[in-house]
């Protein structure tokens, strides 16, 4: 049984960065390295995980339900994700920055 949970920061700041060491890069580029970023629309959302999408590819990023749930994140939507690249073809969540600015982060056990 997998049990998560998720701690929630909003940034009201101007100028506030969550990820200042943290390198952006596209699905299509993605390799098995560190922590990085990515950007995109959500095309749909199934269960723990959901399907990013940023123009040069798919991917499944898994981020646990209750993260999931307390971004209320929808098909359509647009977040930042970031995380791991794992060697199944998946990207595990370390965090969602979504556009309000509000970033979740993202606990797996």
């Amino acid at each position: 049984m997998k049990l998560g949970f998720a701690i929630t920061l909003a940034f009201a700041a101007a100028g506030a960065t969550t990820a200042a060491a943290i390198a952006q890069t596209t699905i299509g580029d993605l390799q098995q390295a560190n922590t990085v970023a990515l950007s995109g629309e959500v095309v749909r959302v199934q269960g723990d995980d959901f399907i990013l999408s940023d123009g040069t590819g798919q991917i499944l990023v898994e981020a646990e339900r209750r993260p999931i749930r307390q971004a209320n994140l929808r098909a359509g939507d647009r977040v930042t994700v970031t995380g791991r690249y794992d060697d199944d073809n998946s990207f595990e969540a370390l965090s969602l920055g979504l556009t309000s600015g509000e970033v979740i982060y993202v606990f797996d056990d």
